[in-house]
């Protein structure tokens, strides 16, 4: 269950609520919608709607205006805005062709200008799902061309892939800045959506501005910002929320701003808390017998053998809980600075683990836990020095801790019970393939700066650069003293330089971009080596020199066709993960590790293909070609009943594939989607280092779902049981072939598959009237279908969750 509260920082700041259609009654998404002769104001959703906060004195003027249409004004005064009740204005805008021009800018919304852009791009606009119990990742998930690959529920480890390209390839951002700066307790699994503004997804080119090795692509997470203008967004919001498997879900977020001297404030917190403990009944559940002797004192013939499979059993040691802030304090709407911020970001978590990289044998005790601190100041001035000329700058300075505790000499099965010591005789300690008390302590140094210049109208330059150093030092009380005493830092320091042209023609319908890129990575690592039967310290240092280059370009060849086209030849530096490992993933180090460099390719296009008055269909469509060379690969490494992770240059993948969407709108009642993808991605590598015939060549790439399909059905219903009520139904379904987590061309007997998947979700909310009380009811894989992710790891079945939000104002 969710609580929504909001309270303004003056109490002269009231609500206008509203909608803005066209003559035939249809809604109209982006509308801007604002307070006369100030910058004060909002624009509306996918339904028309919009609630706009005013500080009232006097009588004031409300413009509504869309692209193609006459703006509309409407005069309310202070006594009648000040009368306890809500107050509501509806907008009838009339078609006005010849004023195309002048209202494009205001009349589109940040999402649709994000995919008219050129590059290949979805933008999704999170404001009518923040009442819903959704995750980030639930939202991603159903972005076309875009799969999340999760070991298991709530703070599992999450990875992202986008058309063919997978793992660091794909490259997180929180606000534009790298989304690994703010350590683990800080992510994407952490966020609730309520925080959020909106998710944008480039698959492919990514513009130089991130500052970033995104090759694969990358997603931007903006949160929620203070809108410009007197009484705008100053408010208090909380809630709360309660859901399967003792989930919990909390978060604050509020702003004020003083608007004559600029000052503002923005603050954000959260909790997540679940225990994780929903049944598994996978094939990987293999139950053995572990009574050693039988009851007549014989040895068990039996011990240790695998009795049963598949048994439903329920995950006993996988909670997980995290909690952090953000405050942000600075000057907005300055001469000298639109935005002046000092932003502190305070996170931890800790995480209980049940199994390795694999669900091979369960642990019973094994945890992690950390926390990061990020302080970090940002700077955005447009039009700086003179006109055109707009400058970012922001530096992070982020130090985090992580500490994995293996030490118990227990072991569990997997109905969670102690399994007898062997022969009387104590095991080692340690769950996993070696017993720890390790501890990473790691400093991360981040710099930003963007500068870019629009002239002659049409045209404008741009210039970024990044400064990534990273400091990772380690230490294991378990460890021998000598192994203890030797320095043990490790760094990796990554500069990027990126310069791109923009040109824009024939009223925004062409657009042009082209961009160079060069990437700079020095790793040093200290690494431990006998030489000669005396243990010495090696300084390892490798230095890595590249440069990449492409091109994007859009044309609207009618307002009812797009055409989307990029290339880039890009480069993706390792990470330290990969290089140094990770203790508390199981990740061991892999120190030879080479740059990943790829040519990637993306056509696509955006048709309204039928248009009635009151009906709309829409197809979204991109086909893509990715020639990937050193592909950097996570493989799965199994010893008995012990799995852990290395990451390996595999070689030359070739991938194709297409993707592509189809939306239906009957009105503001019905939407339905269509949703597909197939990506065929091939090992090329035709000859092994020693000469011979490399037995995987064009296997398919394994661990890659290749087919997948979704659709979603949704209905709105307004004025239900009272005037200004509305209730929504929403339905989605998703469909994943079966595909191979290890490489599938060898023998045809026992190939590890992953079978097929058809997942469906539900969700119903209502609105009461007045806007103020929302109730909402989600479910999730409502069949109880078996959910599988990497390397076969089950998810949670049948989830259900409830929300409720509540508005004081």
């Amino acid at each position: 269950m969710t609580l929504s509260l909001s309270a303004f920082g003056e109490t002269s700041v009231k609500p206008i609520h509203g909608r803005v259609v066209n003559q035939k009654n249809e809604p109209l998404p982006g509308a801007t919608v604002h307070i006369q002769n100030t910058t004060q104001g909002v624009q509306t959703d996918v339904n028309g709607r919009f609630t706009l906060y005013a500080s009232m004195t006097d009588e004031m003027t409300i413009v509504a205006s869309f692209i193609g249409h006459q703006s509309m004004a409407k005069t309310v005064s202070a006594r009648g805005h000040n009368s306890g009740r809500p107050l509501r204005l509806h907008f009838i805008l009339k078609e006005n062709t010849e004023k195309l021009d002048e209202v494009l800018v205001r009349g589109e919304s940040r999402a649709a200008r994000i995919e008219r852009s050129g590059f290949a791009v979805t933008s999704v606009d999170t404001r009518h799902l923040q009442k819903k119990s959704a995750e980030i990742n639930e939202v991603l998930d159903k972005t076309p061309g875009l799969r999340v690959r999760r070991n298991g529920g709530m703070g599992s480890h999450t990875q992202y892939n986008i058309n063919g390209l997978s793992g660091s390839a794909v490259r997180i951002f929180i606000d534009g800045v790298p989304a690994e700066s703010y350590g683990a307790s800080y992510s994407v699994n952490s966020l609730p959506i309520s925080l959020i503004e909106r998710i944008d997804v480039y698959k492919g080119v990514v513009p130089i501005e991130f500052g970033n090795d995104a090759m694969g692509g990358a997603i931007n997470i903006v949160t929620k910002q203070l809108k410009e203008g007197a009484g705008s967004n100053q408010a208090l919001n909380v809630s709360y929320s309660h859901g399967s498997f003792n989930t919990h879900r909390a978060d604050v977020n509020g702003s004020w701003q003083e608007v004559k001297s600029g000052l503002t404030t923005r603050f954000s917190t959260f909790y997540n808390a679940s225990d994780n403990n929903y049944f598994v009944w996978s094939d990987d559940i293999k139950i053995k017998d572990y009574n050693e002797f039988l009851p007549d004192g014989s040895r068990n013939p039996e011990f240790l053998t695998i009795i049963d499979q598949g048994v439903k059993v329920r995950r006993f040691n996988d909670g997980y809980e995290s909690y952090g802030a953000k405050v942000d304090l600075g000057l907005s709407g300055r001469k000298w600075a639109d935005q002046l911020f000092l932003s502190i970001n305070a996170s931890e978590d800790y995480k209980e683990s049940q199994h390795g990289p694999r669900m091979i044998s369960p642990y019973g005790e094994r945890f992690t836990e950390s926390w990061t601190l990020a302080p970090a100041v940002i700077y955005v001035k447009n039009n700086a020095l003179f006109e055109g000329l707009d400058v970012s700058m922001n530096v992070q300075y982020a130090v985090s801790e992580r500490a994995t505790v293996d030490t118990t000499t227990n072991r569990y099965d997997w109905f969670g019970n102690l399994i007898p010591h062997v022969g009387g005789v104590t095991r080692l300690p340690g769950e996993g393939r070696n017993a720890s008390l390790n501890v990473n302590n790691n400093r991360n140094y981040v710099a930003r700066a963007s500068v870019s210049y629009a002239f002659l109208e049409n045209h404008m330059l741009g210039l970024n650069y990044s400064n990534n150093y990273f400091i990772r030092s380690s230490d294991d009380e378990l460890r021998a003293v000598e192994l203890r005493n030797y320095g043990s830092e490790n760094r990796v320091n990554k500069q990027i330089t990126g310069l791109t042209y923009q040109n824009t023609f024939f009223n925004e319908k062409l657009k042009h971009s082209i961009f160079v890129k060069h990437y700079y990575n020095h790793l040093k690592q200290d690494r431990m080596e006998y030489a000669n039967g005396v243990l010495d310290t090696i300084r390892y240092s490798r230095p890595d020199d590249n440069w990449g280059y492409g091109a994007t370009s859009s044309f609207a060849l009618t307002p009812a066709v797009r055409f989307n086209a990029s290339v880039e030849q890009a480069v993706r530096l390792v990470t330290a993960n990969e290089v140094f490992g990770n203790v508390s993933d199981e990740i061991v180090e892999s120190s030879n590790l080479e740059p990943e460099k790829s040519l990637n390719v993306n056509l696509g296009g955006m048709f309204t293909l039928y248009k009635t008055n009151s009906n709309e269909l829409k197809l979204n469509t991109s086909f893509f070609f990715r020639d990937t060379y050193d592909r950097i690969k996570r493989s799965i490494v199994v010893r008995g009943d012990d799995s852990y992770s290395v990451f390996n240059n595999i070689g030359h993948i070739i991938s194709r594939g297409v993707e592509a969407q189809l939306d239906y709108r009957m009105g503001v009642q019905w939407h339905f989607m269509l949703q597909g993808y197939y990506l065929d991605s091939r090992f090329m590598e035709k000859y092994t280092q020693n000469g011979s015939e490399n037995l995987n060549y064009q296997s398919r790439e394994p661990n890659m779902p290749y087919l997948t399909f979704g659709g979603s059905a949704e209905y709105n219903k307004e004025h239900l049981f009272k005037q200004g009520d509305r209730i929504s139904f929403n339905w989605y379904t998703s469909f994943i072939n079966e595909f191979h987590f290890d490489w599938s061309i060898i023998g045809s007997q026992n190939k590890p598959i992953v079978p097929h998947q058809f997942l469906n979700d539900v969700s119903v909310s209502y609105v009461f009237p007045g806007e103020r009380l929302t109730l909402s009811l989600d479910g999730k894989n409502i069949l109880n279908e078996l959910s599988f992710d990497n390397f076969a790891i089950q998810r949670p079945g049948r989830t259900l969750s409830a929300k409720m939000a509540y508005a004081i104002f």
